[in-house]
């Protein structure tokens, strides 16, 4: 029985690890998976979170965006969009990031509440239309 997992994370820019551990945790669409030796064989979709994993007793975390994961054997490989070390992130750029979104998400929500609103204006008229036409007849 293995006692090691071989881990690569590969995004389409470079290969961002190749390590062993003993366990890996990946952000899975459906939730958070745990890996050991002989695991079962899969293949699953990503989301973005946190990739761990055990490193010289410790752990290590990485953040990954989007995705793939293989498992086979003894081995764990992570295609990501995107992937990054935590020494690797400019928090003051995420921090923009987040308020740029939040914004933007606010302008599209409004934006959407008017677009609801004249939806229901142009269904009651449907409805007025489709009225008087049944009764005309």
């Amino acid at each position: 029985m293995a006692e090691q997992l071989r881990l690569r994370v590969v995004t389409p820019r470079r290969e961002m690890l190749s390590t062993t551990t003993a366990w890996v945790t990946l952000p899975g669409t459906m939730g958070e998976l745990g890996i050991l030796p002989q695991h079962v064989p899969l293949v699953t979709a990503l989301d973005t979170g946190i990739l761990a994993y055990e490193h010289e007793g410790g752990s290590e975390r990485m953040a990954v965006h989007y995705g793939y994961a293989h498992v086979s054997g003894d081995t764990v490989t992570v295609l990501a969009e995107m992937a990054e070390r935590a020494g690797e992130i400019d928090v003051f750029r995420a921090r923009d990031a987040e308020r740029r979104a939040r914004e933007e998400i606010s302008r599209m929500i409004a934006k959407q509440t008017e677009e609801e609103q004249r939806i229901r204006k142009y269904e009651a008229k449907l409805r007025r239309a489709m009225l008087r036409q049944s009764l005309g007849e």
